[in-house]
This record gives C-alpha cells, structure tokens and sequence, in this order.
C-alpha cells in the first residue's frame, strides 16, 4: 500500500470515528453531572420533599438545574464541610429560590435568583446545605429564615 492510500485511510477512519468518540464522551460527561441519589426532605414545620436530587459531586454542583425549564422537587446541594457559599443562574431558565441552612439544619438565608442571571448569591455564613426549588415554593411550603431541615431519607 502506498503513503497516499494509508494516509487517505487513516484520515478517512478519523472522519469516521472522531463523532462516534464525541458522542460517547460527552454522554459520559453528562451522566457524571446527574445526580444519581435523592432524598425525601422533612422540615420543622411538616412540610416534606420528596425524591429532591442531591449534587454532591463537583460536575453535579457545577450543572445543578441548568438548562431546565421544570425544576420538579428542585436540588439539594450539600457538603460535609461548613463553608459560604456562592451560585448563580448561568444556563438556568427557570426562576429559582435558593435556601442556605447550617450545620444543625436551620435555614439560615433565603434568596431569590433570576434566570440566566450571572449574579452571584451568597450565604454569608457558612453553609452545609444549600436547596434550590421553583420561586414561590418556599412559600408554598411555609418555609423561611429559622425553619429547620430536621430529617433526609436518602436513596
């Protein structure tokens, strides 16, 4: 076989398999920005979550609800270190509420965010627990400043 013909079928192969490649690593990196738990959400007041999807991973925080028009249960971001905290609304259509709640469970902070909005939202204080749902749902739910997240069945 001569060069021409070898390079023309190592190109050709390239063509041929580099969006297959693409195609599956990005499939890849979408599933790694899922979450894959939930958890039912019960407050002090009885109000309860159902099925809210935890981020816990770096790609999973970083993708949170963006893109998504219907943010269902919302998503629930925690961290096994206290720290603040800080999102915004890149990529995310949806008008969202943000709650902060510290290391004993009190929601300690809640924000409003716009959609599409790089504006950062900030805890202040340091947070370990972090829920984002729909605006109006945390009225909905009688929650606010000192309700408490007092129990999570997580699956």
């Amino acid at each position: 076989m001569n060069i021409r013909k070898a390079t023309f079928y190592c190109v050709a192969g390239l063509i041929l398999v580099g969006p297959v490649v693409a195609f599956v690593v990005g499939r890849q990196l979408a599933a790694a920005g899922t979450p894959t738990e939930t958890c039912d959400l019960e407050f002090s007041n009885g109000a309860t979550l159902y099925r809210v999807p935890v981020a816990k991973t770096a790609a999973q925080e970083a993708r949170g609800l963006m893109h998504k028009t219907d943010v269902g249960p919302g998503m629930l971001f925690t961290w096994e270190k206290p720290e603040p905290r800080v999102f915004w609304m890149r990529n995310t259509p949806a008008p969202l509420t943000i709650g902060f709640f510290d290391t004993e469970g009190v929601l300690f902070s809640v924000e409003d965010m716009e959609p599409n909005s790089e504006t950062n939202h900030f805890s202040f204080q340091p947070a370990v627990d972090a829920l984002e749902l729909a605006q109006g749902e945390y009225q909905r739910l009688g929650l606010s400043v000192g309700s408490a997240l007092v129990r999570r069945k997580c699956r």
